[in-house]
């Protein structure tokens, strides 16, 4: 039996982590965050949604890891990394989420790991069914979150034209990328959640809008909304007030063009 992974793809602070909540809100999926964090969670460095700094420490995946010593394996050992993302152990990986789906009794996984090249691995295992997502920004409101954080407008801008030329140009073994614009899954959510869904053979429920702020979520990694008890989504515009009005009209020349090729790729966009 193959494991559905429903992979987030896209920069960093482009919504992933909001799509994951409602993703994993749905009674048959498990959202966990990126698998790439799990060394980290294993060694102190990163925290679960629920607050527990160490697998011992949170009920969920303390039953990843009791399910994953039943067939051998442990959370202390698997390499699923980025650094190590050329050697996967492949088995070890699929007992991974094999172990995820039991502690949990879902059908599908959401994994926000938002790496291509680490897609392109795991490809290479047999055993998972991957339905790919890309969510993207407004290259505007993608730069201001950047901004916020320190990085150089010359660093994003190059970032969002090659990390999106790259999604764009990617061609999945099993089925082709999903692209969802942060925007419109903000505007219309239930449409974008459903197109989604569909992809990943599941109906939309109601309550992935109505309840996912109040859902248990034992997510690793991720920015603050992994814990924000509200489910109201928020469409982030604090660009038109960080950016100045230098940088937005920059940000559109260089980006612009690229973001406009991926829109087209939506179904807005046609």
């Amino acid at each position: 039996m193959t494991i559905k992974i429903i992979y987030l793809l896209g920069l960093g602070h482009s919504g992933t982590t909001l799509l994951g909540r409602l993703l994993g809100a749905h009674s048959e999926v498990v959202a966990t965050g990126g698998t790439k964090n799990i060394p980290l969670f294993v060694h102190g460095r990163k925290s679960c949604s629920c607050g527990a700094t160490s697998p011992d420490e949170c009920p969920f995946w303390s039953r990843v890891e009791q399910a994953l010593r039943n067939r051998g394996q442990s959370l202390a050992t698997l390499e699923s990394g980025y650094d190590n993302q050329k050697r996967l152990d492949h088995q070890a990986l699929r007992d991974y989420y094999a172990s995820v789906l039991e502690a949990s009794g879902a059908r599908a996984i959401v994994d926000t790991s938002r790496r291509r090249t680490y897609f392109s691995q795991l490809e290479k295992n047999p055993d998972l069914e991957l339905i790919p997502v890309h969510l993207f920004k407004d290259p505007r409101g993608q730069h201001s979150s950047s901004k916020r954080k320190g990085r150089s407008l010359a660093h994003t801008i190059w970032t969002y034209a090659m990390r999106g030329r790259r999604v764009r140009g990617m061609r999945p073994l099993g089925r082709p990328v999903l692209h969802v614009s942060y925007e419109a899954l903000c505007s219309d959510p239930q449409g974008q959640l459903s197109r989604i869904m569909q992809a990943a053979g599941l109906e939309f429920e109601e309550r992935q809008l109505t309840e996912f702020g109040a859902n248990e979520s034992h997510i690793l990694g991720g920015n603050r909304q992994r814990t924000d008890t509200s489910s109201t989504i928020r469409l982030d515009e604090s660009w038109r007030r960080r950016l100045s009005s230098f940088e937005a009209r920059l940000v559109m020349l260089c980006n612009g063009p690229g973001y406009r090729k991926t829109l087209a790729l939506t179904d807005q966009g046609r």
